[in-house]
C-alpha cells in the first residue's frame, strides 16, 4: 500500500540510486487512509508540520491539524514529484510469497499477472483493521439509512434528520460536530471499536 511510510521508503530507494523497485497497491489510489476516509471533519491528530516528510516540508498547511483533503493532496504531490507513480501497481493484491533459499530470491504471487521475483521483501500491512458494521439488535427493521464513517454517503442528506451514533473513536469527535448543525437530534452510543452512523 502506497501511505506516508511506503512513500518515504519509496522516495529513499530512488535517492540511493535503486530503480528496480514495484509498489504493490491493492486500491485504486495513493494515501491509504486518507484515500479511504472522507466523513466531514477527517483531520489528523497530529500538527501538520509533524506530519510532514522531513525531506519535503510544507509551509503552506492551511492550519495546525490539517484536513483529509489536504493530507491527500501532499500524499499525492510527494508521489508526483518523487517519481514514484512509475513504479506503482494499482489493484494488486498479494496472495502469497516464498522465499527460495538455493537462488535467494522471493517468489511473490499476485491475483494480477504473473508471480513477481525480487531479491528483498517489504511488507507493509493495513495498520487499521477494515470497517466493520456493529449489527445491534433491531437493525434489520430499520428503515432509515445506515453507512459505517469509514464508507461515508455523501449523497445522503443528514439534514432535519434524527441521527444515532454507535462508537466513540477519533472519527466520531471529527465528523459529530462537523455534522450536528445540519441535524434535528445527535445520540453517541459508546461501544468497542465500532463507529457507524444512522440516519
Amino acid at each position: 500500500m502506497l501511505d506516508s511510510r511506503v512513500c518515504a521508503l519509496a522516495s529513499k530507494l530512488r535517492k540511493a540510486g535503486i530503480e528496480s523497485f514495484v509498489i504493490l497497491e491493492k486500491e485504486h489510489g495513493v494515501g491509504g487512509t486518507w484515500r479511504d476516509n472522507t466523513y466531514p471533519g477527517a483531520a489528523c491528530d497530529i500538527p501538520s508540520h509533524l506530519y510532514s516528510y522531513s525531506f519535503e516540508p510544507n509551509p503552506a498547511w492551511s492550519r495546525v491539524h490539517g484536513g483529509q483533503p489536504e493530507i491527500l493532496a501532499y500524499l499525492e504531490h510527494c508521489a508526483t514529484k518523487y517519481g514514484l507513480r512509475p513504479h506503482l501497481r494499482f489493484g494488486t493484491r498479494v496472495v502469497g510469497a516464498v522465499f527460495d533459499e538455493a537462488t535467494g530470491l522471493w517468489k511473490v504471487e499476485v491475483d494480477q499477472g504473473p508471480p513477481l521475483v525480487a531479491r528483498a521483501l517489504i511488507l507493509r500491512q493495513r495498520s487499521t483493521p477494515p470497517p466493520r458494521d456493529p449489527r445491534p439488535a433491531g437493525l434489520g427493521s430499520f428503515a432509515g439509512k445506515a453507512f459505517h464513517s469509514a464508507r461515508w454517503d455523501h449523497a445522503h442528506d443528514l439534514r432535519g434528520k434524527r441521527v444515532a451514533v454507535i462508537g466513540t473513536g477519533a472519527s466520531t469527535i471529527q465528523f459529530v460536530p462537523r455534522s450536528r448543525p445540519t441535524s434535528r437530534t445527535w445520540m453517541s452510543i459508546s461501544a468497542r471499536r465500532m463507529d457507524h452512523a444512522q440516519g
